[in-house]
């Protein structure tokens, strides 16, 4: 018995020493080393890029943001971004370097571009307290290959993408000359007196709808007699807006919109898509209306017995807030909560503003129409606010109803069906 346990030992230790080899075989550089070139090779590749690096960026709550990063050699980066004007056309330098956190990481690790959509202020950059956009400044690096131009990274924290592309001269040039400040151009569309707004290209009428916080954009168009559409994510990059996945409508195929120019006598945003030059131009009502929306989104808070909210209340002309709502003393919000309550036989809706205790304004018993409008009929009030029971009231009662348009799975606007120039955008913030 104790010849064979020392025969089972030494075979052990022969084993062990084997395995030992063939690892040292295998790998003729430690685990730091091999780690410590694969940082040297990412580095070399940022910064000997002459032309830089663009780069989009997906944030956690949605939306699509475009950069543009030189890097140099002696850790520090130059970007620009078209998260707001100023970042469009001013270039902020900062500090980079590459570490091992698990894997090969970028960081970029003084305050930056970068940085402001991962503040958790929501104040900086419209996304939620605590949270931000819920974007990163620390990425990892995929299992690229470091010769095709192009390189994946992920979010350390909150596993947002970043796509590095290498720039051309050309993109370059037009990143420093404020290119992307120009592509902002297109913004202006927000200034348009009616809410519907459409395009024509060769023989095609498209209807516009955007939004700016998930950055979509949506095109409609008429196939005959029916509605097609289409909608996309898009950035604004140096020479106007990318789309990120192109619109191919037969021999038309639409991956943005450059040449952009804005005329601010006349309202109007020039623009060229699929090689044709067109301008933006108003309309009163939709192309085809969508006759379900009314309901669907009446059912959807209903189902949930919960309602929709308005920050700002009713745009008029271009007026954001034109009644003055938020005004209103310890004002919360506008909301919209379908079925509240019942009264003899009748259920009604609350069209209110709520000040954290208590409720102001229209109840209202919804019509919906079968041309896709639906309209609100009195049925008293909440509070006694003048001004959300006397202009916002007429408002809402308006006869001619409005058009329901929906923008995204919990956004909704609702538009004047008299002129398309009164519009109020609900989101449904409780999932």
């Amino acid at each position: 018995m104790k010849k064979k346990y020392l025969s089972y030992l030494l075979l052990m230790i022969v084993a062990g020493l084997w395995s030992c080899k063939s690892e040292d075989s295998v790998f003729e550089q430690t685990a730091d080393e091999r780690i410590n070139e694969s940082l040297a090779a990412y580095q070399k590749e940022l910064a000997e890029a002459p032309y830089g690096w663009k780069g989009i960026i997906y944030p956690g709550t949605g939306g699509v943001f475009s950069f543009y990063f030189k890097f140099n050699e002696q850790n520090r980066v130059v970007m620009y971004s078209d998260f707001a004007a100023e970042s469009a056309v001013t270039p902020k330098e900062s500090s980079y370097r590459l570490k091992s956190i698990e894997t090969p990481s970028l960081i970029f690790d003084t305050y930056s571009y970068l940085h402001v959509l991962a503040d958790p202020d929501g104040n900086i950059n419209g996304g939620v307290t605590g949270d931000g956009l819920k974007s990163d400044f620390e990425f990892s690096f995929a299992k690229d290959t470091l010769d095709d131009g192009v390189i994946n990274l992920t979010g350390v924290k909150n596993q947002s993408r970043l796509i590095l592309t290498k720039a051309t001269q050309e993109e370059s040039v037009a990143y420093a000359g404020g290119g992307v400040g120009k592509s902002l151009l297109f913004n202006n569309i927000a200034k348009y007196l009616t809410y519907f707004k459409r395009i024509t290209i060769g023989a095609v009428q498209y209807e516009v709808t955007f939004n700016t916080t998930g950055r979509t954009i949506k095109l409609n168009w008429l196939d005959g007699t029916t509605l097609k559409t289409f909608t996309t994510e898009y950035y604004y990059g140096p020479s106007g807006i990318v789309f990120i996945t192109p619109l191919v409508n037969g021999s038309q195929t639409i991956t943005g919109f450059t040449d952009l120019t804005w005329n601010a006598t006349n309202l109007s945003v020039g623009l060229t898509a699929a090689g044709v030059k067109t301008t933006v131009v108003a309309a009163a009502k939709p192309l085809q209306p969508d006759v379900a929306a009314p309901r669907r989104w009446w059912n959807y808070a209903s189902s949930k017995g919960s309602y929709w909210v308005s920050e700002t209340g009713f745009t008029v002309e271009g007026k954001e807030d034109f009644f003055g709502v938020t005004s209103i003393p310890n004002y919360a919000y506008m909301l919209f909560f379908p079925a509240i309550a019942a009264s003899s036989g009748t259920t009604y809706d609350a069209f209110a503003a709520y000040d954290g205790t208590a409720l102001m304004g229209p109840a209202v018993v919804p019509s919906f129409k079968t041309d896709g409008r639906v309209t609100f009929a009195d049925f008293g009030t909440y509070g006694t606010n003048t001004l959300m029971n006397g202009k916002v009231k007429a408002q809402v009662e308006e006869v001619n109803g409005y058009y329901l348009v929906q923008t995204s799975d919990i956004t909704y606007d609702m538009v004047s069906a008299k002129d398309g120039k009164t519009w109020i955008t609900w989101l449904y913030p409780w999932n």
